[in-house]
This record gives structure tokens, C-alpha cells and sequence, in this order.
């Protein structure tokens, strides 16, 4: 079975305008994506070569040749800033200028010279390094979304391939000129069926790739207390949703001294400044494995892995101490806000979640009983 070149021409124009429109819907739908629209642009662009390159086929006009093979680079450049867009968060309009108008010299050079053929070698060669480039980058992105990631880099591997290969057959075939249209062999037809493949999966796997992120935001926005950005009460008791908490974690219980009464006095501002400076405080002496959560309100629970009682104590104390030193100001309103804690341990196997949190609520009642601005802990280390 034979390609025709007109025809895998055909088909790449239309693979890429349906991709286009695909992406294009979605960034209308999710328009905070803006790295849906830059990919959806490039392969629109590369739909306008596509059609330059039909009209110098049918013209030999080397002004179509030209504007065919620059609108090409530029298409790919355009697709290297959506890359950087997706994997960073913005797009470096600049650079991708700068890209597009430093690929694009060397070739109008080429066929203002007359010479065609070496205007192709151009493309092919330039082309070939930026997929390759692209490429690479998708594969260094690819611990987000292993199997997707790793195909859409190796489809670019193998697309840039293609254009290598029409490379190095232009230089045996026709080095400097051609005879009136694009040089049409079976490395052409190569990588135009390259192209098609990779147009496809590409902007499938990028679909999939995007939608697997809007969902993984959606669960951690899902499980995040939007105010202070630690964990909330949905998130802890999934923690240990169906099973017993491991022997030698410890629960602490904190809970803002008065803070009603702060909120009352000077304003929500105030009292959310104060959670947030208080969400950032506990964040500061955490380790790895450890978990701060807001549960509501004022009221938030540390899960400390393997610390005895000595050494959950010793961190709820660090945090007491440096809440009760820091003065909160707001819009020229100086405040103080000291915070209880209550401490509970799981010494054997079998302790639940909620049989834990009952007691650390009971050592927190201690602690708000005796004056406040005080940890206190089980008489030993047991719960």
C-alpha cells in the first residue's frame, strides 16, 4: 500500500484543524487554561502552512514556498510556548517571537536566493531540533502523568525523526533546487503520515493529561482549607477512613484562646489574619510526614507519625510559644492571640481515630480550664 503525497497532505490539514477546534472549545470552556488556546494557535498555524504548502505545490511560487515553511517553524515555536505555559503557568510571548523571527531568517534567505531546495533542508533540519526539543521537555514533565506524558514525547521523538530524514534525502535528491513544488519521496510521505499520527495522539493525550490535573485540583481543593491552605476536616478523616491509627502517632489538638472575642472586637479581617498567621507558625515545625489540618473555626489537629509524648508535647509547646510572642497587625490594628493545646497518643494497636480525638479533646479541655495558653498532655505515654 502506497500514500499519496496530496492526499496525506490533505489529511494532516484536517487532522489538525479538528485538533484545533477541540482545543480550542475546551479553552472556551476552562479559559484560566491559556495553554489550551497557545497549542490550539499552533496547530492552526500549522493548518495555514499545510495550505501554503498546497498552493506552492500548485504554483511553484517560491513567496507560497516560503511563507509555507516559516508559517511551519512558527507553528512549532508557538507549540514550545505552550509548553513552557502548561508546565509553568505562563506564556513567554517574547521568546516565542524571538524564536519564530530568528527560524524564520535563515529560510527566507533560502528562497529569496531562488533556492528552494535548500529552504526545505532549512526547515527539515530546524523543525527536527525543536520537535526533538519539545519533546524533551514533555519527557522531563512526565512524573505528572507517566504514560501519557512519556507517549506524547516519544511521538514527538518520532515525528522529529521524520524530518531528519527528509533531511538527509533532500541533500542525496535535490540539494538546492526543486522542480516546481514540495520535494514529494517517501521520507516526505514519512513524516506527513508522522505528522497525522502525532497530531492525534498528541492532542488526545494533551486532553487527558489537562483533564487529570483539573481533577486532581479538584480533589485538593476538595480536601484544603481555602483559607489558610492546610488540610480540612473532610481530608483528616479520610486519613483514617477504615482503619486504626498506627502505634506512636500522636493527636494534637489546638484551639485559639478567645477568639470569638477577637472576631467580635476588631472584624473577620483581624481573625483571618490571625488563622493564617497561626496556619503558618505550625507549618514552620512540621516534618515531613506530619499533617496540620484546620477542623473549623479556631480549632485545628496536628497528626504526628512515631513521636512519643514527650516529643509531641515538645512541638505543641514550640507552637504555643511562638503564637503567644507574635503580634498580629492588620490595617494599623495590633493584636495577640495565645492557643491551648491537648494531646492524645495512640500506645497500642486497635486505637481508633475517634476514640484518639475524644481524649485529645478531653487534655484541651484541661488546658482551656487551667488558664489557657497551655499544652497539656496524658499523665503518660498512653492515651
Amino acid at each position: 500500500m502506497t500514500f499519496d503525497y496530496g492526499s496525506v497532505l490533505l489529511a494532516v490539514g484536517a487532522s489538525g484543524a479538528a485538533l484545533s477546534f477541540t482545543l480550542f472549545t475546551n479553552w472556551l470552556r476552562q479559559p484560566g487554561s491559556g495553554f489550551l488556546m497557545t497549542w490550539s494557535s499552533s496547530i492552526a498555524i500549522v493548518v495555514l502552512s499545510v495550505i501554503m504548502f498546497a498552493f506552492f505545490n500548485a504554483t511553484g511560487s517560491m513567496l507560497l514556498g516560503a511563507l509555507a515553511c516559516i508559517l511551519l517553524t512558527t507553528a512549532i515555536a508557538v507549540h514550545q510556548g505552550g509548553v513552557v505555559q502548561f508546565r509553568d503557568g505562563y506564556l513567554p510571548r517574547k521568546q516565542v517571537a524571538a524564536l519564530a523571527a530568528v527560524l524564520a531568517l535563515p529560510q527566507a534567505a533560502a528562497f529569496a536566493l531562488g533556492f528552494d531546495g535548500l529552504g526545505f533542508l532549512v526547515v527539515n533540519v530546524l523543525s527536527a531540533g525543536l520537535v526533538f526539543y519539545c519533546g524533551a521537555q514533555y519527557w522531563r514533565m512526565r512524573a505528572e502523568s507517566p504514560a501519557a506524558l512519556g507517549t506524547i514525547a516519544l511521538l514527538h521523538f518520532i515525528l522529529a525523526v521524520t524530518f531528519v530524514l527528509c533531511a538527509v534525502v533532500g541533500v542525496q535528491e535535490n540539494p538546492l533546487y526543486l522542480d516546481n513544488g514540495s520535494p514529494q519521496n517517501w521520507a516526505e510521505v514519512a513524516n506527513l503520515v508522522a505528522s497525522v499520527i502525532a497530531l492525534t495522539g498528541i492532542g488526545g493525550l494533551l486532553v487527558t493529561v489537562h483533564q487529570e490535573r483539573i481533577s486532581r485540583q479538584h480533589r485538593h481543593n476538595a480536601l484544603t482549607d481555602p483559607l489558610t491552605g492546610l488540610k480540612n476536616r473532610r481530608a483528616l478523616y479520610e486519613l483514617f477512613e477504615g482503619r486504626d491509627v498506627p502505634v506512636k502517632t500522636a493527636i494534637v489538638v489546638l484551639d485559639l484562646d478567645q477568639f470569638k472575642a477577637l472576631n467580635d472586637t476588631y472584624g473577620h479581617a483581624v481573625g483571618d489574619a490571625v488563622l493564617k498567621a497561626f496556619a503558618g507558625i505550625v507549618s514552620g515545625f512540621l516534618e515531613a510526614d506530619d499533617v496540620a489540618v484546620r477542623l473549623g473555626g479556631e480549632e485545628f489537629v496536628l497528626v504526628l507519625p512515631d513521636r512519643s509524648v514527650a516529643e509531641a508535647t515538645a512541638l505543641a509547646e514550640r507552637v504555643r510559644v511562638a503564637m503567644a510572642r507574635t503580634v498580629h497587625e492588620v490595617d494599623g490594628v495590633r493584636v495577640n492571640c495565645t492557643v491551648s493545646a491537648g494531646i492524645a497518643i495512640s500506645d497500642k494497636p486497635g486505637r481508633s481515630f475517634d476514640t484518639l480525638m475524644r481524649k485529645a479533646d478531653n487534655t484541651l479541655y484541661l488546658s482551656k480550664r487551667n488558664g489557657r495558653n497551655r499544652v497539656t498532655a496524658p499523665d503518660r505515654d498512653a492515651a
